[in-house]
């Protein structure tokens, strides 16, 4: 018997940064239910495409910290935005031969060039429980945030993905708007547009 894959979904928002100097389950009202701070992380991350076809295709595919990972886009934009990781060589180079047509192996960068490269400075917290909160400070002196939650699942179908995404992302609305004391107002800038930008590219602004 095959077994059925299963599907990391992810579903974040960004925001610009803090409204507050660090968080504090206190810090605002109302309060968190909870609140814990995780250890702060620095993330190493090179970006791959190849003349923007996975960009234009709804994904990205990164080297992190050594590790390959690939996320694809099912819904949302760059500032909210919904997905599916993928994890391992051997998916990422059926993804990549899927858009490309390359049947590259993960020693040859599965046929794709270096796009981007920082590395990043990560506060997380988690509230509530369940919702990551992040605060990202990259090596080009950026900063964003972001809200998150994941759901692994087994088994779905592609519509049943977005359901499901969907709800995820009701409820993280929900939660920003009840702590919205915790995020600053303005217009979020993702990681990859700011490098962008820095670099002078001008292709289209990255997730």
């Amino acid at each position: 018997m095959s077994r059925i894959r299963s599907s990391i979904l992810e579903v974040e928002r960004k925001f610009r940064r803090l409204a507050v100097k660090t968080l504090t389950r206190e810090g605002g009202v109302p309060p968190f239910r909870s609140l814990q701070s995780l250890h702060i992380k620095t993330i190493h991350d090179i970006y791959y495409d190849k003349a923007d076809i996975l960009y234009n295709a709804g994904t990205w595919v990164r080297r992190r910290n050594g590790q390959w990972e690939a996320k694809i886009r099912l819904g949302g934009d760059l500032v909210n935005s919904r997905f599916e990781e993928l994890k391992g060589a051997r998916e990422i180079a059926a993804c990549v031969r899927r858009i490309t047509g390359n049947d590259i192996e993960e020693d040859c960068n599965f046929g794709l060039v270096t796009m981007a490269e920082f590395t990043t400075t990560r506060e997380t917290w988690v509230a509530d429980g369940e919702f990551s909160i992040v605060r990202d400070r990259t090596d080009f002196g950026h900063e964003v945030g972001e809200v998150e939650l994941q759901a692994e699942v087994d088994g779905l179908t592609e519509n049943e993905k977005k359901r499901v995404m969907a709800g995820m992302d009701e409820r993280i609305g929900q939660f920003m708007e009840r702590y919205s004391w915790a995020f600053a107002q303005g217009k979020a800038v993702g990681k990859l547009t700011a490098y962008a930008k820095m670099v002078g590219q001008t292709a289209a602004a990255r997730s």
